[in-house]
């Protein structure tokens, strides 16, 4: 079952100020959600990192067109945890309004995800105010993202193997779709 915790952790690794009101969120855009300055009360489930193969940590932004078509996404999670293929450490619900806000939401208050409850995984505590206000910078006004922090774990053998070779994975990006149809179209093109 996925257990979310209340309120927005500052993020392990982070530096600088972590006071939110000091945080540069974007030009014309204000983050609804999260009061500057409040105390922030974290109540997150305590990852071990014995638990957890660090290299395998990626975040992705999964963008709808409104809060109701998250539920779509229900389903391909519960899919890919059943499957062992990732493992969910930590969500939230972004949505940018017409006027360019953005609006912070714990995924247990938003309706459309309670199929998540179903789904094994331990969330909370990995993503900061200051990660989840910049992922909403990402959405176009009017739309819905979830934040997703998974551990990749279908790539656990390869990190196992480049561990014993005595390296590691270190980084990984995904590619743009455009770029991605552009290279196969000037591979047919090349094709005799």
């Amino acid at each position: 079952m996925v257990r979310a915790g209340k309120g927005r952790a500052p993020h392990p690794g982070a530096g600088g100020s972590r006071d939110p009101a000091r945080q540069p969120v974007g030009a014309g855009t204000t983050l609804r959600g999260v009061v500057p300055g409040a105390p922030v009360r974290v109540e997150h489930l305590r990852i071990s990192t014995d638990d957890v193969t660090p290299d395998l940590v990626e975040y992705m932004v999964v963008v709808t067109p409104d809060e109701a078509s998250l539920a779509a996404l229900v389903p391909a999670l519960a899919e890919l945890v059943a499957g062992g293929r990732i493992r969910i450490l930590d969500l939230a619900v972004v949505a940018r309004g017409d006027d360019g806000v953005v609006a912070v939401h714990e995924v247990e208050t938003v309706g459309s995800l309670a199929g998540l409850r179903d789904v094994e995984g331990e969330v909370g505590g990995l993503l900061s105010e200051q990660d989840v206000a910049t992922a909403g910078l990402a959405l176009r006004p009017g739309t819905v993202g979830l934040v997703i922090v998974t551990e990749s774990r279908w790539a656990e053998p390869l990190s196992v193997a480049a561990r014993t070779a005595g390296g590691r994975i270190v980084g990984g990006e995904r590619i743009p779709p455009h770029r991605v149809a552009d290279a196969l179209a000037e591979q047919l093109d090349d094709e005799p």
